[in-house]
């Protein structure tokens, strides 16, 4: 078992859990397929990052979500950590990950999403609320 497999795995449980046995499909329309080239034209995947390894606390949002994700998820959490400071690791070496261990367009899992879904619609109810009520 790779190292890679390995770290992801609850992260991936958290992905079906959230999202079905197959987090990505292929892509069917042309906005996936560019979603997808866009994604294989950055080199986080070959620094072994996930897509929301790469999101920051700059944006209160974000910020909340993450807060979120390490109180309930914290294998998640731990794993995210530990993506972050092997990529760093890496780059600072100026060395990918061996091919093996990147993290492909279908394995990607979007992990932040459901918090700040519910984010959202929690700052829309109190922007809703703060107009009716003046």
């Amino acid at each position: 078992m790779s190292a890679q497999k390995f770290v992801s795995k609850a992260t991936l449980e958290f992905g079906r859990r959230l999202f079905g046995e197959q987090v990505r499909r292929e892509p069917a329309t042309l906005k996936d397929q560019y979603r997808k080239f866009q994604y294989y034209q950055t080199t986080h995947y070959k620094l072994g990052l996930m897509e929301h390894d790469r999101l920051y606390g700059d944006n209160p949002a974000v910020k909340e979500a993450m807060r979120r994700l390490r109180i309930s998820e914290p294998e998640v959490w731990d794993e995210r950590s530990f993506r972050i400071s092997r990529a760093i690791n890496f780059d600072i070496k100026k060395m990918l990950l061996p091919k093996d261990e990147w993290v492909e367009y279908e394995q990607d899992v979007p992990y932040l999403h459901p918090f700040l879904v519910e984010i959202e619609r929690e700052q829309d109810e109190e922007r809703h609320w703060k107009k009716v009520l003046g």
